[in-house]
Parts: C-alpha cells; structure tokens; sequence
C-alpha cells in the first residue's frame, strides 16, 4: 500500500513539476507561496471529487470497473506523452498571463484534469479517498516549489520532456496497476 501511494504520488506530482519548471523559467519565482497554494487546493480536492465518481459509477458497472481503471491510467499517459512531443511553445503565454488569482485558479484547474481522472479510475477499485488525495497535494506541492526554483534557475524549457516523462509514469502505473504489482 505504502509503495502504491508514493508511485501514485510521484506519478501525479511530475505533472506539477513540469507545469512548475515552466512557471520558474518564465519568471514566476515571485508569486511561489500563491501558486503552491492553488496548486495543492486543487490537487487535493480534485482527485476527491474524481474517487466519489468513480466508486458511484463503479457500483453500477461491476466487474468492467477495475479494468476501465486501467486503460483510462494507460490512455491519460499516452494522451500526455503526447502533449509533451508537441513542446511548450503554447506554454509561454500562458505562464506570462499568470498574474492573476484568476488566471492561476484557472491554470490549476486544466492541471488538474488528470488528477479527476486519475481520482475516477481508483475510484473504480477500492480506495481510501483521504489517503490518496493527501498522497497526491503533498507530492503535488514539493513537486511544485522543486519545479519553480529549478525553473527560475536554469531558465531552460523542461516543461515538454517532464510531460512526456510524466506520460510514461501513468502508462507504467496503468501496466502495474493491470499486472496487479501495485
């Protein structure tokens, strides 16, 4: 169990690390407490929100439900991979556009997006819904203030190789996850 949640964690959190380089290396460093702050409400409140749909959805579904679990795991990483092949060059005006309360409730809140499903496919097995959420914002935060200050310091554009990276943890989470190793 205690396995599972860090792997959990350190899956869900390197999403907030390449968001958080990206942040770093645009010169957000200033706003760091604010967007540590959002970015954890969100990544504790989302997967919640994600584990209640899908445990009600799993009563219904029965047996199918473990393994929707899974290919929806493995199709959010390839999705991510994905995302980050395509690079970051849209990342740049958004990052600049984060100056608002606004703007970074909105930011955290397309982060978050995985985390529902990510939250709705566990869900879908047995789950203690506190546990994982808390797993998920404290991996999150640390993830997110390492993020920042190694952004504000190379200035260089990780943000594309952390989401592909990101990507291949939820595909290999997704494999361990269907190989019952976690």
């Amino acid at each position: 169990m205690l396995w599972s949640l860090l792997v959990l964690g350190l899956v869900i959190g390197s999403n907030n690390l390449a968001v958080a380089l990206a942040l770093g290396a645009h010169g957000q460093i200033a706003r760091r407490s604010r967007i540590t702050a959002v970015f954890g409400v969100f990544e504790f409140f989302v997967p919640l929100v994600g584990i209640w749909l899908g445990a009600a959805i799993a009563q219904r579904i029965g047996t199918i439900a473990e393994t929707l679990g899974v290919v929806l795991i493995i199709a959010l990483g390839v999705w991510t991979v994905a995302s980050g092949l395509r690079g970051g060059e849209h990342f740049k005006g958004l990052a600049s556009r984060v100056t608002s309360w606004r703007g970074l409730v909105l930011l955290a809140a397309g982060l978050s997006t995985d985390n529902l499903l990510v939250g709705f496919s566990l869900g879908l097995g047995k789950a203690n819904p506190l546990l994982i959420a808390t797993t998920i914002a404290v991996f999150a935060v640390v993830f997110t203030l390492v993020g920042i200050t190694l952004g504000a310091k190379s200035k260089r554009h990780w943000e594309p190789r952390a989401k592909v990276g990101s990507g291949v943890l939820l595909i290999g989470l997704g494999v361990a996850t269907a190989l019952s190793w976690m």
